[in-house]
């Protein structure tokens, strides 16, 4: 399962890349996600996956599993 958390942050930071130079496309979001999947146990990732389960319930919880495997 970490293959599919590097594969998940790899293709996450080449979209955010494309999202910060194309003016269409949020690149944040992306590198958000990516932050996320390789950096699990920083104190800013829980954070952030605190407040996307408060916001999103389905999607924190789908992040979550994603997480911790």
């Amino acid at each position: 399962m970490i293959a599919v958390r590097i594969v998940i942050a790899a293709i996450s930071f080449v979209i955010g890349v494309a999202g910060l130079v194309l003016p269409i496309l949020p690149g944040w979001v992306f590198l958000g996600l990516a932050a996320l999947m390789l950096f699990p146990q920083a104190r800013l990732a829980q954070k952030a996956l605190g407040k996307i389960e408060e916001r999103f319930p389905r999607l924190g919880r789908a992040v979550r599993k994603v997480m911790e495997s």
